[in-house]
């Protein structure tokens, strides 16, 4: 027996379905950091002499080239343990200014999306008796974004290259909907106006 599709089934199906695209996409992110007079292997110096997001001279800031175009900071760099042949473990929080680049153009454009993330960090890494790196690499977790990455999660791994100073990233990040926000109430105005949800 066939069933009838009716117009109030049909409409909350698509609010349904809007609902679930609402929420974005998982990309992936790969790069090179480096120190912000290196530029990351870029043409210009994407880490400005004060921090945008501060207002204050960073402590420690790095270019980021890659999906990921702007300036990494350092914020805090709390060392939890250490050990006699050079091993340390450290935590800590970092933010990133820039912006995704999707098309791999190589720099920031219009369409691209543009903002902040605030990342909680742990390090570990050994050091030789003169205090130079052997090894060392660093995980992050995304906790927050604004503008263009508001809403974002995801992880972003570092591994340290020694012998240039650099790190290589690999990782991905969760993206809201550019127009998560109108959908959201589109779905809540459907929700008042039917009696039981179908999704």
């Amino acid at each position: 027996m066939k069933r009838l599709i009716t117009l109030t089934t049909l409409i909350g199906f698509l609010v349904c379905a809007s609902a679930v695209l609402a929420h974005g996409s998982t990309v992936g992110v790969t790069g090179i950091q480096a120190p912000a007079d290196a530029t990351a292997g870029a043409p210009g110096d994407p880490c400005a002499a004060t921090d945008p997001e501060t207002g204050q001279a960073p402590v420690v800031s790095n270019a980021m080239a890659g999906s990921l175009i702007g300036c990494w900071y350092t914020d805090t760099f709390n060392l939890i343990n250490s050990t006699a042949n050079g091993v340390i473990f450290a935590s800590g929080s970092e933010h990133f200014v820039g912006c995704l680049d999707v098309r791999g153009k190589g720099s920031c454009t219009q369409t691209d999306r543009t903002g902040t993330l605030a990342l909680k960090y742990t390090f570990l890494a050994q050091y030789d008796v003169a205090g130079n790196e052997i090894w060392g690499g660093c995980q992050h977790k995304i906790v927050s974004g604004t503008g263009g990455f508001a809403g974002a999660e995801g992880r972003i791994d570092f591994q340290d290259n020694v012998a240039n100073g650099t790190s290589s990233y690999v990782g991905f990040l969760t993206l809201r909907g550019r127009d998560q926000s109108a959908r959201a109430s589109a779905f809540r105005a459907a929700a008042v106006s039917r009696r039981a949800s179908m999704c």
